[in-house]
């Protein structure tokens, strides 16, 4: 076993932590569901920011078990993803951020920039986020998903975004697909129209 089978990866910008609120909640609900534990910290209490942090985007990692924790600090390039290749999954369970990640590293796929997890018949989530779907300008996304991302539960909170079913039959009903994670928030600019081209089935 790991030693520490949990994490949480946060965005840091202009020495700022962003969206931290919804990361205690994971965290605090991961606890309890993989160790049956209460918290035993506060994010904010162990997240030191180094002085010569630099003011771009940072991907800050803190791993966990029920006790102990390690934080690492890392710079983030966003990656360009303009083709997603369906992949099909029967009852996958990725609920919390599990640092053993094989079973969806085994999804990725070479013709693709990353996948659309088709879960049980039903859209899911890809490797490294949730998805949402645009259609005559309303934004939603799976009501399915996988694991519920820190952006995704912003979004909803401030009704951007609605939970709907969506199949894989139902993909090509919308207009546009975007990858949000904690990361990479809500940007039209990273949205790409979806064709039988950026969709491959």
């Amino acid at each position: 076993m790991r030693q520490f089978p949990l994490f949480e990866t946060i965005a840091i910008k202009d020495k700022q932590i962003l969206n931290l609120d919804y990361h205690q909640q994971r965290y605090e609900q991961a606890i309890q569901h993989y160790f049956g534990a209460e918290k035993q910290f506060d994010l904010i209490d162990v997240i030191k920011l180094p002085e010569d942090l630099p003011n771009h985007l940072i991907r800050c990692k803190v791993e966990y078990n029920a006790t102990q924790y390690q934080v690492s600090f890392f710079d983030y390039t966003p990656r360009t993803i303009q083709r997603f290749k369906c992949v099909y999954t029967q009852d996958l369970d990725y609920r919390f951020k599990y640092s053993d990640r094989e079973m969806l590293d085994r999804l990725k796929s070479d013709q693709a920039d990353e996948v659309i997890i088709i879960n049980n018949g039903l859209v899911g989530d890809c490797t490294i986020g949730n998805l949402l779907f645009s259609k005559q300008g309303k934004w939603y996304s799976s009501q399915d998903y996988l694991l519920k991302g820190t952006q995704l539960s912003q979004l909803l909170a401030q009704k951007r975004v609605e939970l709907v079913e969506i199949s894989a039959d139902d993909l090509f009903q919308y207009d546009k697909i975007m990858m949000i994670n904690a990361l990479n928030p809500f940007d039209l600019a990273r949205a790409i129209p979806i064709t039988t081209g950026s969709i491959l089935r």
